[in-house]
């Protein structure tokens, strides 16, 4: 079991990466073991996460890519092809979320929310699935989606609707490359104490206690506890897990 968890230095992508659970993702990763390929928007924070990967000691390189853009996850793809060094795992975790009631929200945020979510999805997938299926002893896809995307919260319309749509296309993806060798999983985070959710609470966008009083464990989760699930899911330690959606939520969905 626990040499399943270890990387041996293979390829991880992971989306999202400068903050919260995304680069919790890495640091976990690193320590069993990856080379993180740390992917995200803002250049600044891939170097705050490369740095907590300097102490580790451990091999990671940086690309600064915003995923809802078509082009630029093509560019990245052939990048990363021109090494030709395998890819091991995908973590598809960049996201974003807008509380608005569906009457107040405008069609440009509605778009914005659905690229950032759902597209930068199916540009990953699709420029990325090639090669996972090249991996030595398979590849594994993990698509950050939400406990909103099963069971719906207020003023979430949009953000409820692609976390949906998430785990819909992880079980559709799993059907069609299981047996070409890539497992895809859907990972399903409760309530997480990233800095967007901190804000939240601190901005009393959401009420903090009311969302503790909802959940069995009476806590929000950390970061590092999403991402401990998460590297699970892309290790050797899962090889028979596919097609799921894992819930790790304090217990808030069994209401």
């Amino acid at each position: 079991m626990l040499s399943a968890l270890k990387f041996n230095g293979a390829r991880v992508i992971v989306t999202g990466a400068g903050s919260g659970i995304g680069q919790a993702c890495c640091e976990v990763l690193a320590e069993m073991g990856a080379k993180l390929v740390l992917v995200g928007k803002t250049e600044a924070k891939l170097q705050q996460t490369g740095a907590l990967l300097d102490a580790l000691k451990a091999p990671y390189e940086i690309h600064t890519v915003d995923v809802s853009v078509e082009a630029q996850v093509i560019a990245l793809q052939e990048r990363l092809a021109a090494s030709e060094e395998p890819i091991k795992a995908l973590i598809n975790n960049a996201g974003n979320n807008f509380v608005k009631p569906i009457t107040e929200l405008s069609t440009d945020k509605w778009n914005e929310i659905i690229a950032v979510n759902l597209n930068s999805i199916f540009y990953m997938c699709r420029a990325f699935i090639p090669m996972l299926e090249k991996a030595p002893g398979g590849g594994a896809i993990v698509n950050v989606a939400s406990t909103f995307g099963v069971v719906g919260f207020p003023s979430m319309p949009v953000y409820c609707a692609t976390k949906g749509a998430v785990l819909s296309i992880s079980r559709q993806l799993a059907l069609d490359y299981g047996t070409r060798g890539v497992r895809v999983n859907g990972l399903c985070p409760g309530a997480t104490l990233s800095p967007r959710v901190r804000s939240y609470i601190e901005n009393a966008a959401v009420d903090g206690s009311a969302i503790k009083r909802d959940i069995p464990l009476a806590r929000l989760a950390e970061c590092r506890e999403i991402a401990n699930a998460a590297a699970f899911l892309v290790s050797d330690a899962a090889s028979y897990v596919h097609g799921t959606a894992m819930v790790v939520d304090g217990g808030y969905t069994i209401h």
